[in-house]
C-alpha cells in the first residue's frame, strides 16, 4: 500500500480545509498558570515558545490557542512546578481586571446570581466550544460545565474554571462568597484537601456531573459594586465581541468527519470512530442521531467532497482517487460515486472539467 508521504501535497491542503476550526480558549488562564510557575520559581517560557507563545499573547485577548494545545500546555506547566492542583491556585495571580469584559461584567452585576448568570452567557469570550450553565435545585442553583456537545469537560479545565469563578468573585465582587458544594466528575484526587480549602465547603468526587453549587440566599446576595445599568452597558459590549468570534464547531458530526479525515485511505467502521472519540458506538450513535445525522450520511459526505476534489485534478487518476477514499476496488468507488452524485466518476470529471 502506498504511503501517506507518497499523496500530493494539494490533498493534504485541502483536508486540512475540510477539517473543522478546534474549539480554542483565550490565554488568559494560560497567563494565571505561567504567573503561579512564576510564583513557584519555576522558568516556563521554553514551553510556551514551543506553542509559538510569547509572554506579551498571554495578555492580548485577541489570541487564542486551540484548547486540546492549551490543557497540554498546562499538564506540562504541572509536572515542571511539580504541583497536580496547580489550576486550582492560578487564577488568584492573575492581576485585577485580567478577564477584561467578563470580569467587569461580574463585577457590575448587582447579585451573585447575576454575575454567574452572565459568566454563563458570555463564556464563549474565553472558550468557544465550552458550555457553561445554570439549573435550579432544590434550595441551591447550580452551575454547571460541558463540551458544547454535551461531552465531559476535561478536568484540568473544570478546576480552573470554578476555581477562577470562584477567586474573582472573592477579589472584588463578594469577598465573603460561599459555596454550598462542588461536585466533581474525575475521580477522587489522592490528596483533596486543596479543593476544599479553596471553596470551603464540600467537595465530592466521581459524580454524574459537574457543579458548583449555591444556596438560594447566596445565590441572591448582593454584590460590593454592583451597578444595574454598567453591567447592561457591559452586557452589550460582551454580546458584540461574541458575534465576532469565529463560528465554533457543529459538534458530533465534526468530531467524526475529523477522525475520517484522519484515517483515510483507511477507511474507519462506526466502531473504530467511536473508539477513537472515546465513547461507545451505541452513544456516537446516539448522538449523531441527536445531530440528525447518521454514521454512514456523515462518512458518505466526507467522501464524496474528497472525491469531487480529487477529480477536478486531472493529475490524480480515478484508481488513486478510489485508493485515497478507502475503497479496495475501483468498481466499488465507481458504484458510490454514481450513487453520491447519480454520474460515473469519469463522466462527472468531463463535465466538470
Amino acid at each position: 500500500m502506498a504511503s501517506r508521504l507518497d499523496f500530493p501535497r494539494r490533498i493534504f491542503d485541502f483536508r486540512r480545509q475540510m477539517t473543522p476550526q478546534a474549539p480554542t480558549v483565550a490565554l488568559t488562564s494560560t497567563f494565571a498558570m505561567v504567573l503561579a510557575a512564576d510564583a513557584a520559581g519555576s522558568a516556563v517560557d521554553d514551553l510556551l515558545a514551543e506553542v509559538g507563545v510569547g509572554r506579551g499573547d498571554l495578555v492580548d485577548p485577541e489570541v487564542r490557542l486551540p484548547l486540546p494545545e492549551v490543557l497540554a500546555l498546562w499538564d506540562r506547566i504541572r509536572d515542571r512546578v511539580g504541583n497536580p492542583v496547580l489550576q486550582l491556585e492560578a487564577p488568584s495571580h492573575l492581576p485585577v481586571g485580567a478577564y477584561k469584559v467578563i470580569e467587569y461584567l461580574i463585577e457590575a452585576s448587582p447579585t451573585v446570581g447575576e454575575a454567574i448568570g452572565r459568566f454563563a452567557r458570555f463564556f464563549c469570550l474565553i472558550a468557544d466550544y465550552v458550555r457553561i450553565f445554570v439549573e435550579a435545585g432544590k434550595g441551591e442553583q447550580r452551575m454547571g460545565i460541558t463540551m458544547a456537545d454535551g461531552r465531559p469537560a476535561p478536568p484540568i479545565f473544570v478546576d480552573y474554571t470554578f476555581a477562577a469563578l470562584t477567586s474573582r468573585i472573592r477579589v472584588r465582587t463578594r469577598p465573603g462568597l460561599a459555596v454550598k458544594g462542588v461536585e466533581f466528575r474525575q475521580p477522587p484526587p489522592w490528596d483533596p484537601s486543596p479543593y476544599e480549602s479553596l471553596f470551603l465547603a464540600p467537595v465530592s468526587f466521581g459524580g454524574s456531573a459537574d457543579w458548583l453549587c449555591f444556596s438560594d440566599e447566596e445565590w441572591a446576595a448582593p454584590t460590593e459594586r454592583g451597578d444595574q445599568a454598567l453591567a447592561r452597558l457591559m452586557e452589550e459590549h460582551a454580546r458584540i465581541l461574541a458575534e465576532r468570534l469565529p463560528g465554533p464547531r457543529s459538534g458530533i458530526v465534526s468530531d467524526v468527519r475529523e477522525v475520517i479525515l484522519e484515517a483515510l485511505p483507511e477507511n474507519p467502521s462506526a466502531d473504530e470512530v467511536a473508539q477513537s472519540l472515546h465513547v461507545g458506538t451505541r452513544t456516537l450513535q446516539r448522538r449523531l442521531a441527536g445531530a440528525g445525522a447518521s454514521f454512514s450520511e456523515v462518512s458518505d459526505g466526507v467522501r464524496s467532497e474528497l472525491a469531487k476534489e480529487y477529480l477536478s485534478d486531472l493529475d490524480v487518476r480515478i484508481s488513486e482517487v478510489a485508493f485515497l477514499l478507502g475503497f479496495s476496488e475501483q468498481s466499488s468507488f465507481n458504484r458510490a460515486f454514481r450513487r453520491w452524485t447519480g454520474l460515473a466518476p469519469g463522466r462527472w470529471r468531463e463535465k466538470a472539467s
